[in-house]
């Protein structure tokens, strides 16, 4: 059996190349982002993160198998998901990373990656790299350290601790998972927190303590995309809410709080933009169909793709953000990036992103009459909405190189960034 350690060839080749003096390879752990097209805040951050280091060190894309309990390379239709998620013909899915396929095609996925399978356990010839971008609660969790040469760097990015903020809301297992998770995270050499709020979250829940010098806290950025629709506003007005529908999300708040404001006789629809959470969709769909059943004006679009997306964004006066808690927040951010007032709640990360203006904030969004009076506001105040635009184009979002780079200067310095 041929065991692969990482091809010297990488997938693009640059004009030109900088590798820092200091590292070899960087394998980088992209199980969810290549296996389904599912483009929510972490496979964002992981597809973004691959592109910038991709291009200026030596990356090498890994998928888990939790049958051989091993990394192994990418297969070609593996790759085209982690580079572009959304084929020709997508349509809207409410669980874009269900795995669909029959178990016999799963298997003889198993089977093919016997012949290129990843070998971490060999001392590294240069200062080689394992980045972790994404949360697992697999097997990888026990896996892992006997998995990985002690010489082996390992870095990763710690997003939030949401799934012990509410166990009675999430099946025990993945509780479980998730400290087991966060152990694994512990040990590693540098973390990179996506907020304060998270950076308080990993140090409040993390049960093995980590050095001061390990971890840094990165704001995750967003950019404009290349081309975005020229459409007018949508009339009556829209109102967008892009995200998982799942307990955290706070969509019901949302609903009640639209259906006092139609209830008043205001005209304006609502569109509910994401992926289905199996624990907690079926009460916000049980919701939506009494208000679709009273003729009221909104949908669920589930998982679309990008195009659809950023039409949609075109078209939307404002979009709503109820979270009640998150680790970052990044839809406000992309929200705002098109020039796009959100509404959103001002505790946590929440509060560090909306600091920069463009949002009307909330001071209690689990609260439905302070959120239909937010909502009410802007819909009655257009001067208010054009200020808020104004407030939200003069931002300054970052971007992933920047981003990329500091995240390698704190994991390749293993200090403080």
């Amino acid at each position: 059996m041929r065991i692969w350690t990482g091809s010297r060839k990488p997938w693009f080749t640059p004009n030109q190349r900088y590798r820092h003096p200091k590292v070899g390879r960087i394998f980088i752990d992209v199980t969810q982002s290549c296996r389904s097209s599912n483009n929510s805040g972490i496979q964002v951050v992981t597809r973004n993160l691959f592109r910038e280091i991709d291009s200026a060190h030596n990356a090498v894309p890994m998928i888990w198998d939790d049958r051989l309990r091993r990394y192994a390379q990418l297969s070609p239709n593996e790759k085209k998901n982690l580079l572009n998620p959304f084929s020709k013909g997508y349509k809207p899915k409410a669980r874009p990373n269900k795995q669909e396929n029959p178990f016999y095609k799963e298997l003889l996925s198993t089977l093919l990656r016997l012949r290129k399978l990843i070998s971490l356990t060999k001392k590294p010839e240069e200062e080689d790299l394992v980045l972790f971008p994404e949360v697992f609660r697999d097997n990888r969790v026990f896996c892992l350290p006997t998995l990985l040469h002690p010489e082996l760097g390992k870095a990763g990015i710690f997003y939030d601790a949401n799934v012990l903020r509410n166990p009675e809301e999430t099946p025990s297992a993945r509780v479980r998972n998730f400290q087991a998770y966060l152990d694994f995270l512990s040990e590693c050499d540098a973390i990179s927190c996506i907020s304060e709020e998270s950076r308080e979250a990993f140090d409040r829940h993390a049960l093995k303590p980590i050095g001061p010098r390990k971890i840094g806290v990165h704001h995750l950025p967003v950019e404009k995309p290349a081309s975005t629709p020229s459409l007018p506003l949508s009339d009556p007005p829209l109102i967008l809410c892009v995200s998982t529908l799942g307990y955290n999300k706070n969509h019901l708040t949302l609903l009640e709080a639209v259906e006092k404001l139609w209830s008043d006789g205001m005209q304006f629809e609502l569109e509910l933009v994401g992926q289905a959470d199996p624990s907690w969709t079926p009460k916000v769909l049980n919701v939506l169909d009494g208000l679709i059943s009273r003729h009221r004006p909104v949908k669920w679009l589930q998982h679309v793709d990008q195009e659809t997306l950023e039409q949609k964004y075109a078209s939307c006066s404002f979009t709503a953000y109820p979270s009640l808690y998150e680790g970052f927040g990044l839809p406000v951010l992309e929200s705002l990036i098109r020039g796009k007032p959100c509404i959103c709640g001002k505790n946590g990360a929440l509060g560090e992103v909306s600091r920069g203006g463009g949002c009307m904030v909330v001071e209690n969004q689990g609260d439905p009459d302070l959120l239909e009076n937010a909502i009410r506001r802007i819909l009655s105040d257009d001067a208010l909405r054009q200020n808020l635009c104004k407030e939200a184009q003069k931002r300054d979002f970052g971007n992933w190189k920047r981003y990329s780079s500091d995240l390698l200067s704190l994991f390749l310095g293993k200090g403080q960034a």
